[in-house]
């Protein structure tokens, strides 16, 4: 039980210079949807993908506070699952489309980068960074890292197919990260789902109904959890593993 639960990790550090290109392409997306917000703010709307942030944030907040019933009722499964089944889709494309040697996966990182930017620049600008926190944190901690795995497991499928000058057959290159990806999605999905029940059962609710502190706070311990999950755990083993 103790291997299974380092295979992750062990995993994800194995193939951390993916997670370098993944974070790369992702990054580039965000300067880009900073520079969208700061130059050229009028088309923001035709980069969003909701409409609900295509206005003035202020305006948003200011809404969302004011409504002090619970507006989830009775739909927050629904919404739960549709998020989940989107993010997971998501992810799975990011994987899959390393068969085009990493072009599409890349593009998917750099066009989630770009969203990214242009919502957290427009917020912080607009001064509402604490709501920003707020409602994307408890949620957002988990989810983007499971976006990043998906992209990480698509650059790991790019560079087998590359294979950067090796000699060895494709099939074995293929056969030799087989595992990795599959333990790459599969916990990325794992996050997923709990990022969907968090989004529609937490994320949702904003003060007075639900004190932005503590949105934040949860948002930050699973933040830390997960990293601490994929940095620490298992390198003890891998350690004598390496001088057995």
């Amino acid at each position: 039980m103790r291997g299974q639960v380092s295979t992750v990790p062990q995993t994800f550090r194995k193939h951390i210079g993916a997670l370098g290109t993944t974070l790369l392409f992702t990054f580039l997306g965000v300067a880009l949807g900073i520079g969208i917000v700061l130059f050229d703010y009028e088309s923001k709307g035709m980069i969003l993908p909701f409409s609900h942030l295509e206005g003035n944030p202020s305006d948003r907040v200011a809404w969302e506070e004011s409504v002090i019933e619970d507006r989830m009722e009775g739909g927050k499964s629904t919404f739960s699952a549709m998020l989940m089944a989107n993010n997971i889709r998501v992810s799975i494309f990011a994987l899959a489309l390393g068969m085009t040697f990493g072009v599409g996966t890349a593009i998917i990182l750099f066009y989630n980068g770009v969203i990214l930017g242009v919502v957290a620049c427009d917020y912080v600008l607009a001064g509402e960074t604490e709501f920003l926190l707020g409602w994307l944190l408890p949620h957002g901690s988990v989810e983007i890292p499971a976006i990043f795995l998906g992209g990480q497991a698509g650059m790991v499928l790019a560079s087998a197919l590359i294979g950067w000058g090796s000699a060895v057959p494709l099939r074995h290159r293929i056969r030799e990260i087989r595992a990795d990806l599959v333990a790459l999605i599969l916990f990325a999905a794992l996050l997923l789902v709990w990022a969907g029940v968090v989004e529609s059962f937490f994320s949702q609710y904003h003060e007075p109904y639900l004190p932005y502190s503590v949105k934040i706070a949860f948002g930050g311990v699973q933040l830390f959890a997960l990293f601490f999950y994929l940095f620490a755990i298992g390198r003890q083993k891998s350690a004598e593993r390496s001088t057995a």
